[in-house]
């Protein structure tokens, strides 16, 4: 990797509550592609999206764009949809373009593409989903935001923080969230983060975790998550 510190929770929080013009790398007007869901989503939630890919002409009723360069306004954030090794040749895009964020959309990571953002003083984000960290961090469905929990020590068996979250609380690292999206629930756990047969985000329910805990359940024995 490049050495670069990815953006916090804070620092994405910041970047996508200026509802940035966000171009869409591998946009595609088929349904079963992930980018087709995504964008509709973003663009339901007020996001400025414009679909970039060399075979379409329309996505969602917006006018597509062969590739980046071709894009005649200004664009905030690049999020790409493709394959890990055609993203250094997008990030050169972005950093071309004067873009501010290169986001890499989950499951892609790719060291080159986060160096050459990085060395032009772009922000980076890898192996996310953009449209459910915007729920995760600022959509609606969360309620009010909840200040980052610190590590407590002892950990212990807690129950469900406030505003209803139905899952309650993982006893390893008090970080687990509900997340909904238009068509699916999942959680986040810091535990991907080290653990990488973990997914980022797992489906509900998630009950197989060892450190999952109902908000309505009482202590659960073995190892934290």
């Amino acid at each position: 990797m490049s050495g670069e510190k990815a953006p916090n929770d804070d620092e994405i929080r910041e970047i996508l509550r200026a509802r940035p013009v966000i171009a869409m790398v591998g946009a595609s007007s088929r349904p079963e592609r992930p980018s087709h869901g995504v964008m509709r989503d973003l663009l339901d939630e007020g996001y400025d999206v414009i679909p970039v890919h060399p075979s379409e002409r329309r996505v969602h009723g917006i006018a597509a764009y062969p590739d980046l360069r071709s894009i005649p306004r200004r664009v905030d954030l690049v999020d790409v949809f493709r394959r890990a090794e055609a993203t250094p040749a997008h990030a050169r895009e972005a950093v071309e373009i004067g873009a501010r964020v290169l986001w890499l959309q989950l499951g892609i990571v790719n060291a080159e593409a986060a160096r050459i953002a990085h060395e032009a003083g772009l922000l980076v984000i890898m192996d996310r989903c953009l449209m459910v960290e915007h729920h995760r961090l600022i959509g609606a469905p969360l309620g009010p935001e909840r200040p980052p929990v610190a590590d407590p020590a002892p950990r212990g068996p807690r129950s469900g923080p406030a505003g209803g979250d139905p899952i309650g609380l993982c006893r390893g690292c008090l970080h687990a969230r509900t997340v909904e999206t238009p068509r699916s629930t999942f959680w986040m756990c810091r535990r991907a983060a080290s653990d990488p047969d973990f997914p980022k985000y797992p489906r509900l329910p998630v009950a197989e975790c060892s450190g999952f805990e109902p908000a309505t359940a009482g202590p659960r024995s073995g190892p934290s998550a």
